[in-house]
């Protein structure tokens, strides 16, 4: 398998190409990404699209824009060279970093997955949220100031951060647990979708 991964929805954006357990090459991306940019990053990191043999995408939440982008770029391509593909959540890559199989079992593991989207309401999954969940921030916090804060890994805006009250979790490098994340989707001849979470 040679399976394309494309995140620029998250802060800590990235595209790889994978090969079986290893990334052979990867690009970091700290600033938005247009249209035309993603496709001159991809010819340049994929010499011969034939080879690709999947495609895997991060499909949100993040920048309404950069998801626009992202998806629609994976699922023209996909149809083009008539190869499969896999949407990924957000909270799934940061499972992963955290030390999780990747597999989608979001809800295991002893911390919080939080992605900050407006002023006074962030994405949550762990605990008692299943499945990624729109809340307001002050649901959230312990109500007592003897409760430790709460672990948690994602990204927050400097004012949901000082509520939150903690550091984010120490994380693994994203390059470290691509391949198992990667082999452990479920790759389908189907377009994804964005995920807006509203």
């Amino acid at each position: 398998m040679q399976i394309l991964y494309i995140d620029i929805a998250s802060h800590d954006g990235l595209i790889a190409v994978c090969k079986d357990d290893s990334v052979i090459t990867s690009k970091a991306l700290n600033n938005r990404v247009s249209d035309a940019e993603i496709i001159a990053i991809v010819e340049k990191m994929v010499p011969d699209f034939q080879e690709l043999t999947h495609i895997a995408c991060v499909v949100g939440p993040g920048g309404f824009t950069s998801l626009r982008v992202a998806v629609t770029f994976a699922n023209v391509l996909a149809d083009q060279l008539g190869i499969p593909l896999a949407a990924i959540h957000l909270s799934s890559l940061y499972h992963a970093r955290v030390g999780g199989s990747g597999v989608g079992d979001r809800e295991s593991g002893n911390y919080y997955w939080l992605h900050s989207t407006q002023k006074d309401h962030l994405f949550v999954c762990g605990g008692e949220y299943k499945e990624p969940t729109l809340v307001e921030i002050d649901t959230l916090l312990p109500t007592s100031d003897s409760l430790p804060p709460i672990p948690w890994a994602g990204e927050l805006i400097d004012a949901h951060r000082e509520k939150v009250g903690s550091e984010p979790m120490d994380l693994r490098e994203t390059t470290d647990v691509l391949p198992v994340l990667l082999a452990a989707q479920e790759y389908k001849k189907k377009q994804i979708t964005p995920w807006y979470g509203r």
